[in-house]
C-alpha cells in the first residue's frame, strides 16, 4: 500500500527540473554576456562607456546566477524539511536534513557521486548569503575553480579592495551540476516504479 510520503521524492525531483528548465535556462540565455572585459584607458567617451556597460552587463548575469544558487538551496532544504518530517524526524540545517533524509532513503551519497556537488550548493549559497566567512575559506578549498578570475570575464563593479567572497563565480554548468546532484538524490530516494535515476541534465 503506497503511502502520502512516497510521493514526494517525485514531485521534489519534478520540480526542481522544472525550475532548473524554465526558469533558470531562459533567464540566464536571456542576459547580455561578454567573454572578455575590457580595462584601462579607452580610445574615446563612447569606447569608455561601452566597456562601463559590459563590466555592468557580466557583473549582473553573475549576481543573477548567485541568486540562483540561494534557490537551489533553499528549495532543496525546504524539501528535505519536509520529507523528514513526514517520516517522524525533526531535524534543522541542511547538512544535518540531508544525513537524516540519506538514510531514511538508503542512499550512500559519495556511491551515487553526488555528495561533493550537494555540499558544494551549500556552501556556495552561504557565501552568497553572507560573504567572508567560514563557508567562504572551505569554499575556495573545496572548489577552487569557482574562483578562477583569469578569463577577465568580471569585474567587481564597488570601489576599493574585492574581498574573495565577491569574487566568486557561479556559471550555468555549475547551476546545472547542483539541479541534476538535487534531481538524482530524489530518483534515488523514489520507492515507487519507473523512478528516474539518470536525468537528461
Amino acid at each position: 500500500m503506497m503511502v502520502e510520503y512516497d510521493q514526494m521524492p517525485r514531485v521534489f525531483q519534478a520540480n526542481i527540473d522544472r525550475f532548473y528548465q524554465r526558469v533558470i535556462v531562459p533567464t540566464l540565455a536571456g542576459l547580455r554576456w561578454h567573454a572578455v572585459l575590457k580595462v584601462g584607458e579607452a580610445a574615446s567617451m563612447d569606447a569608455f562607456l561601452d566597456h562601463c556597460a559590459a563590466q555592468v552587463d557580466n557583473h549582473t548575469a553573475n549576481e543573477v546566477a548567485k541568486a540562483f544558487v540561494l534557490t537551489l538551496d533553499g528549495l532543496f532544504e525546504r524539501q528535505l524539511s519536509r520529507w523528514a518530517v513526514a517520516h517522524g524526524r525533526n531535524t534543522q540545517g541542511l547538512e544535518k536534513l540531508l544525513a537524516a533524509c540519506a538514510q531514511i532513503a538508503s542512499i550512500d551519497l559519495d556511491d551515487i557521486g553526488i555528495s561533493q556537488d550537494l555540499h558544494e550548493l551549500h556552501l556556495a549559497a552561504n557565501v552568497v548569503r553572507h560573504g567572508e566567512g567560514r563557508s567562504s575559506a572551505d569554499l575556495q578549498a573545496r572548489a577552487p575553480d569557482l574562483w578562477a578570475i583569469e578569463t577577465n570575464d568580471f569585474f567587481d563593479l564597488a570601489p576599493g579592495s574585492t574581498p574573495a567572497s565577491e569574487s566568486l563565480r557561479i556559471r550555468i554548468d555549475d547551476l546545472k551540476r547542483y539541479a541534476r546532484a538535487i534531481i538524482l538524490f530524489w530518483g534515488h530516494a523514489d520507492p515507487l516504479p519507473m523512478a528516474v535515476r539518470e536525468p537528461l541534465l
